[in-house]
């Protein structure tokens, strides 16, 4: 028997057993969590807990899940391999596709999609499961180490394509610090800030406005992160006043981001987010290979879900 442990503290303190567990937990939609109350599975403090009892801080909440009763949903996988080397791959990664397992998500990943094909894949780095476009992995653990050793040097330069919302006029790069957002009741939720805050991490980030489309109020932008940090071109573009188009979690109201949680993706949310994902790509990377002497630069394939709201994109984007 498989049971979880989780201990409240900060910002959970005060919220009731229903409200932290389809927070915290989105694995399970809103509906399986109440199916598994009422049956006695999730407890706090050894009692039976009920949908509205209130957590205090340091309290114990355990939950018991019925193994096989969840199935995955549904995913995009229409990859594409762009590149391959004798050491790398280069995918172009389509958005609602998931790396790695991780939450509801077990089998329908990238990961377990190349293990089909290839008999060892390893995740250089990552993209959020909402994020499209180009995303490396190493056939040899050497490869990884390598490449990897590049990417914390800060020789790995990316590019990202995000559609904003707004009038994005001017280039400019932002530097600030990123953290844990602690007023957020979203445990996963970062901030940026121009000033240093406890446990933040310096971050620094470029945007460059490519279009605009009018009649939308939306622009294309091209982002380049000097840093790599956690969900850092969301946060940062959220902090400037432009949020991406579809951003559940750093949309202009983060109670979406719950309602998505309770109720799934509504119509009435749909529309509000303006898109069924966060419209954040990328779009190329490049690093110098010193084994073969010359830089290496990889671009994804013109994305479909950009062309629709500004045609012709492929004509301008570097």
């Amino acid at each position: 028997m498989t049971v979880y442990k989780s201990l409240i503290r900060y910002p959970y303190t005060g919220k009731t057993v229903f409200e932290f567990l389809t927070t915290k937990f989105s694995y399970h939609d809103p509906e399986e969590w109440g199916f598994l109350l009422n049956e006695n599975r999730v407890k706090v403090q050894d009692k039976v807990a009920l949908p509205d009892l209130v957590l205090q801080e340091g309290d114990t909440l355990t939950y018991e899940p019925i193994p096989g009763r969840i199935e995955e949903p549904e995913v995009d996988t229409n990859y594409t391999i762009l590149k391959e080397t004798e050491d790398f791959l280069f995918v172009d990664k389509p958005g609602n596709l998931p790396m790695h397992p991780a939450g509801r998500y077990r089998t329908r990943t990238l990961l377990n999609l190349l293990e089909k094909t290839y008999p060892r894949v390893i995740p250089v780095h990552r993209l959020d499961r909402e994020t499209s476009g180009i995303v490396i992995f190493a056939k040899t653990e050497e490869g990884r180490t390598w490449l990897q050793k590049k990417f914390e040097s800060r020789e790995v330069k990316k590019e990202y394509l995000a559609v904003v919302r707004g009038y994005f006029q001017k280039e400019l790069t932002l530097e600030g610090f990123m953290g844990k957002d602690l007023d957020s009741a979203i445990r996963k939720k970062m901030k940026f800030s121009s000033s240093e805050f406890p446990d933040a991490k310096s971050v620094s980030t470029s945007f460059i406005p490519l279009n605009f489309n009018e009649s939308q109020n939306i622009s294309l932008v091209l982002v380049r992160p000097i840093t790599g940090r956690i969900h850092q071109i969301r946060a940062s573009l959220l902090y400037l006043g432009f949020p991406i188009l579809g951003d559940k979690l750093y949309g202009p109201r983060e109670t979406m981001f719950l309602d998505f949680v309770q109720f799934g993706l509504s119509a009435s949310l749909l529309d509000e987010l303006g898109f069924e994902r966060q419209l954040l790509h990328a779009h190329s990377i490049s690093y110098m290979d010193e084994r073969v002497g010359k830089n290496l630069l990889i671009k994804s394939n013109p994305l479909a879900e950009i062309e629709t709201f500004f045609p012709n994109s492929k004509d301008y984007v570097p």
